[in-house]
């Protein structure tokens, strides 16, 4: 196994790509949870059935965005995880 002199600095460039990465998907879910609240908080009574429906669907395909955030989000923090182990 190489030791820590070895592969420094491919690790730590990875280990800051990574860190980036998650900063990315945090802000993109952040963004993307700001906007489906105000989607679901918009309701002022005068819409019709079409709009509910338009708006619910536009809400539940956010959510699923979100949850495909979250998986890449965890992926990356175990990624994350096993490099500075191994570091």
């Amino acid at each position: 196994m190489p030791s820590r002199e070895d592969r420094p600095m491919v690790d730590e460039t990875r280990i800051e790509q990574l860190r980036q990465r998650l900063r990315d998907i945090d802000a993109e879910i952040a963004e993307l949870r700001g906007s489906t609240d105000g989607l679901k908080g918009d309701g002022d009574g005068v819409e019709d059935a079409e709009e509910i429906a338009a708006g619910l669907t536009n809400v539940e395909e956010r959510e699923a965005v979100l949850g495909i955030l979250a998986q890449r989000r965890e992926s990356l923090t175990e990624q994350l995880k096993q490099l500075s182990h191994d570091a």
